[in-house]
């Protein structure tokens, strides 16, 4: 299994910033992201199979139109083949789905240790990517496309909601987004270029799309009640579109892998990280974020 080293991830992106202040709040997604090249994304929808190695299509019987959801897995990639229970769920709900596999195509193996090789900006350019090829499919109401990320997906659906980024090369912007078990900030980060620590932020600090944020109390590698908790109540008390969901779980609650085989690493503090699959907290997950993406995608 491999182990995550996000921070060493985010200083590798970050020590390509100018010095700034101390006191400074920096977005990460104004930081340059690697250059890599551009995914392609299947011509047409094909019927349903739960395995990775290449971005896969699929619709609902029938000729539609039908909104579209983009999902954007874990920095593992299709590791964990949780993505597709998730496509398979949206097609029973009557989406037409693009799963995105950002690290086969571009031969990349090891995501999650040390260096991301794919980071968050580039998995948000991915996503949009994703949702201009739905757009342009004929079973698809271009009107009518969600975006839901896991982990790493999810910080790059973060980054797609804010006001800043939700209009990302002048293309339209997602019409709701679900984010699960992102991380929402770094509360102390040495930038390489300047020796300088600063807060590095995930969570934009003004929403445009609908957001929903799907959380584990027990989540000791994204910190969702110490860090996350804290920047959504002040968004939500100013009106923002965003809301959250905090279950008692771990991180990647959802990864039926975990059911029979245990995953634990040490975290970057010396704790024990475990990922433990909970079905109830998977179904009520299923429930909110469909609940969420039915509102804002089907009543229109």
């Amino acid at each position: 299994m491999k182990k995550i080293l996000i921070a060493a991830a985010v200083l590798s992106v970050v020590s390509l910033a100018p010095a700034i202040s101390a006191a400074e709040i920096v977005d990460l997604f104004d930081l340059p992201g690697k250059s890599l090249p551009d995914l392609s994304f299947p011509d047409q929808p094909t019927e349903f199979i739960g395995s990775g190695g290449t971005s896969r299509m699929f619709k609902p019987d029938g000729a539609g139109p039908f909104p579209g959801l983009v999902l954007l897995p874990t920095c593992s990639g299709h590791h964990f083949l949780h993505t597709f229970d998730w496509a398979k769920r949206a097609l029973d709900h009557g989406y037409a789905v693009l799963v995105v596999d950002p690290l086969s195509p571009r031969g990349v193996r090891d995501n999650c240790s040390g260096v991301w090789a794919v980071g968050p900006v580039r998995f948000m350019k991915d996503g949009f990517d994703a949702a201009e090829h739905l757009r342009r499919q004929p079973f698809v109401d271009p009107d009518r496309i969600g975006l839901m990320g896991f982990s790493e997906g999810a910080m790059a659906g973060l980054g797609a909601s804010g006001v800043k980024r939700a209009h990302d090369g002048g293309r339209r912007p997602f019409q709701a987004i679900v984010a699960a078990y992102p991380i929402c900030m770094f509360a102390s980060i040495k930038m390489p270029s300047s020796g300088r620590v600063v807060e590095m932020h995930f969570l934009p600090d003004q929403i445009e799309v609908p957001l929903l944020v799907l959380m584990g109390d027990r989540d000791n590698e994204t910190h969702a009640v110490r860090d996350c908790v804290p920047m959504l109540e002040p968004l939500k008390s100013r009106g923002n579109p965003v809301d959250y969901r905090l279950y008692h779980a771990t991180h990647n609650w959802d990864a039926r892998e975990t059911r029979t085989t245990a995953f634990s690493k040490r975290g970057l503090d010396g704790e024990i990280i475990v990922y433990e699959y909970d079905a109830a907290v998977t179904e009520q997950s299923a429930k909110d974020a469909f609940a969420f993406l039915d509102a804002h995608l089907k009543q229109k």
